[in-house]
């Protein structure tokens, strides 16, 4: 990962349309949006289309980062709203998750759910669950547990309270494991 400073020096120049600057930032942060995406509309056509439609409105937004927060909090954020747009638009046709892109889903693990997870259809099981929660739930979830940021990052991309997160964060969690339960009660 680029560090600040030198994040800070691609998006200076970017501000000035250089788009080669832009370019060494789409293709540094561009794994990161698509790993945000996915896990959050759980498809991977969808996921793609988000990491375009993100990055243009990163280019068409760049005067308002005022680097008051990481650049990647901020992509962040605008990745979590161009999702969160994109579920909204399709709650009256819904996600199509017979395709097998989870299988290639790399899951992080922390101090949390999939701490021991070692077994790939249980990390896929997860994932399965996950797209079952509020998109709320889904979203912290991901961000806290998965991509393994701090309740306080979590707090700047999402705008919620660190109650909120800790709450939404508790059911998402509860309700996975219950799924999980009522899958095979031995997990």
């Amino acid at each position: 990962m680029m560090e600040q400073e030198r994040i800070q020096v691609l998006v200076d120049k970017s501000r000035q349309e250089d788009t080669a600057a832009f370019a060494l930032l789409v293709s540094e942060f561009q794994p990161l949006v698509f790993r945000l995406a996915f896990r959050l509309l759980c498809n991977e056509d969808e996921a793609r289309d988000m990491v375009q439609e993100t990055f243009v409105k990163v280019w068409l937004s760049l005067g308002q980062y005022n680097g008051e927060c990481r650049f990647s909090t901020w992509l962040y954020k605008i990745t979590c709203n161009t999702c969160y747009d994109r579920l909204r638009s399709m709650r009256h046709s819904p996600l199509d998750n017979s395709s097998d892109a989870s299988t290639s889903v790399d899951m992080a693990s922390g101090d949390n759910i999939e701490r021991n997870v070692s077994n790939k259809q249980l990390k896929e099981l997860i994932l399965k669950y996950t797209d079952e929660l509020t998109p709320r739930q889904r979203l912290v979830f991901m961000l806290r547990d998965v991509e393994e940021l701090e309740v306080e990052e979590v707090r700047q991309i999402t705008g919620l309270s660190a109650g909120k997160i800790k709450t939404n964060l508790y059911l998402a969690r509860k309700n996975i494991r219950n799924k999980m339960n009522q899958t095979d009660p031995d997990l």
